[in-house]
C-alpha cells in the first residue's frame, strides 16, 4: 500500500481530512495525522515550547513513514510546509507538488507538479499501483521506485517541445 504525507496549509485541515478520505477509499495509506487534531487557529506562539516541539516530532515522524509526500501549496499560506517538502527530499522521500504555487522547492530533484488535485489524483492512484505491484521484499524501495518514476516523468515533460503562442 502507498503512504502518502500530507502537507498543507493548517487553515486548509478540513480539505486535507477530506482527501485523506478519499486517499484511504482509493486503498491509499495517509501517515499525517495533524489535520485530524486540528479544531482552530494554529496559535504555536502561545504554546508552551515543548509542546510545540512534540507537535514538530510527530509531524516528523509521520512524514518520514511516508513513501510520498503530497504538498497542496496555495498562496498566502503554508510556510511550515515548505520545511516539511525540504525535509522529505533531504531523505529521499519524492513529492508530489499540487497548486500553481511554485517556489524553487517545487523545481527540486524529487518533484513532480501537477496543478490541481484531480491531476494529482491519477498521478496517486498510478504511483498506488506501483508500490501495491511491488513485492513484499521490494517494499522499502518504493521511494526509490518513486523517485525514478517521477524523475523520468520530469525527464519527459522536458523533453516536450515548447508550445508556440
Amino acid at each position: 500500500m502507498l503512504r502518502v504525507y500530507l502537507a498543507a496549509p493548517f487553515v486548509d485541515a478540513r480539505d486535507v481530512r477530506d482527501l485523506d478520505a478519499r486517499l484511504e477509499a482509493l486503498g491509499i495509506g495517509v501517515t499525517s495525522t495533524w489535520a485530524h487534531a486540528a479544531s482552530g487557529p494554529e496559535l504555536l506562539g502561545a504554546m508552551p515550547v515543548d509542546d510545540v516541539r512534540r507537535i514538530a516530532l510527530a509531524n516528523d515522524r509521520d512524514l518520514l513513514a511516508a513513501q510520498l509526500l503530497v504538498a497542496l501549496a496555495r498562496e498566502g499560506a503554508g510556510a511550515e510546509m515548505f520545511a516539511e517538502v525540504r525535509l522529505a527530499l533531504a531523505h529521499r522521500i519524492p513529492v508530489l507538488w499540487v497548486g500553481t504555487r511554485r517556489p524553487l522547492s517545487a523545481y527540486r530533484e524529487g518533484v513532480l507538479r501537477v496543478a490541481t488535485i484531480a491531476e494529482g489524483m491519477t498521478y496517486l492512484s498510478g504511483f498506488g499501483e506501483i508500490v501495491g505491484g511491488l513485492a513484499p521484499f521490494e517494499k522499502r524501495t518504493a521511494r526509490e521506485t518513486l523517485w525514478d518514476v517521477i524523475e523520468g516523468l520530469e525527464d519527459a515533460r522536458d523533453a516536450r517541445p515548447a508550445r508556440v503562442a
